[in-house]
């Protein structure tokens, strides 16, 4: 995502969007801070000089306080974003005159309220859409592990969300995508980003996946951070580097989602059971019915078909040795097998 943030509606008080803006960044999106109010002094953030740097931007949502509605509306309005994300107190929307309501009509936009304001901001809110407003998490981690920071992760969400409601409530058919012998070279636990690797024909094939208008989400399982192998940062800084080598070829991913528990947690989101193509489904307004997941190992052609979906194998990373396998045990074998993923695109478009 490129991400705008309107500087001068974010004073040094909003500790939490700001510390979440600098996660944004490491996880690989784009952000820039346009100058106003207190400077980040953080350098994961592109500075922007002021509203004559946003013609042109083509910001695909801006993210503000509540102070300043207006002001962050307009400027999302000259960089051409399509959604935008607030900061927003209970107080802020008890003050709310004319303006303020254009503002938050002129753009799709979404709230992210503190939990302990839930019930003022209920009735402030005065019967407007409650499925556009969010709640920050109640606790905060460290101050350097903003990628891994919950502030993150709802700031994160919060802005796919409003990107996908933007284009409306019908849902879309999306490939999901496993990561490791998949997109890019298979090398066990993976937690160097200078060690990413993308696999021949991948950015071609995936860029044949959005001129086609399918959303890009991966789903990958990294037990490496619940067996203690690395940290959850880790998984965020190569996933950040996955997301910088595909926008070099003009690819951007839409969603990226992994889940770090052990097999043997259980965990409802780890493939190859379909909890992460669920929560992606519900965020983004994806069609799982009409949806293909691509992996080179059963568990996650067993996902996308658990989904309720189709699943295609490549022969890349663990491909061959799991096409060898014999036998379709509890649902988990393809509905067709690829070289790669390239073949596995050209396969899929071909059937639509």
């Amino acid at each position: 995502m490129r991400i705008l943030a309107h500087g001068a509606s974010l004073p040094a008080a909003r500790t939490r969007v700001r510390s979440a803006l600098t996660g944004l960044a490491q996880r690989g999106h784009e952000v820039g801070w346009l100058l106003g109010g207190d400077t980040p002094v953080r350098r994961d953030l592109a500075l922007l000089s002021g509203v004559r740097a946003l013609p042109g931007l083509h910001a695909d949502v801006v993210v503000g306080g509540g102070g300043r509605l207006v002001g962050t509306a307009l400027c999302g309005w000259l960089a051409q974003a399509r959604a935008m994300v607030l900061d927003l107190g209970a107080g802020e929307v008890e003050r709310w005159g004319a303006p303020e309501r254009w503002a938050w009509d002129s753009l799709h936009a979404s709230a992210l309220v503190d939990e302990s304001e839930a019930a003022r901001f209920a009735a402030a809110w005065r019967g407007r859409d409650h499925d556009r407003v969010g709640l920050w998490p109640a606790a905060s981690p460290a101050a350097d592990a903003e990628a891994a920071s919950p502030e993150t992760e709802v700031l994160e969400r919060a802005c796919e969300r409003a990107l996908a409601r933007h284009r409306g409530r019908a849902l879309r058919p999306a490939v999901f995508l496993d990561r490791d012998g998949t997109l890019i070279r298979e090398q066990g636990y993976l937690s160097d980003p200078e060690a990413v690797e993308l696999l021949p024909g991948v950015p071609r094939a995936l860029r044949n996946l959005m001129e086609a208008g399918y959303p890009l989400v991966v789903v990958s399982n990294q037990s490496g951070v619940g067996r203690g192998m690395f940290t959850a940062a880790r998984v965020h800084a190569v996933m950040a580097q996955l997301r910088r080598r595909l926008r070099e070829h003009g690819v951007e991913l839409t969603s990226i989602r992994f889940c770090p528990h052990r097999p043997e947690d259980g965990c409802a989101c780890r493939k190859p059971r379909p909890g992460m193509l669920e929560l992606a489904a519900e965020d983004l307004q994806l069609a799982l019915r009409d949806s293909v997941t691509i992996g080179d190992k059963r568990i996650d052609t067993a996902a996308g078909r658990a989904a309720g979906g189709r699943g295609v194998l490549v022969r890349t990373g663990y491909g061959r040795d799991e096409e060898a396998r014999a036998g379709d045990r509890d649902g988990d074998g393809p509905d067709h097998v690829s070289d790669d993923l390239a073949a596995a695109v050209e396969w899929l478009l071909e059937r639509g």
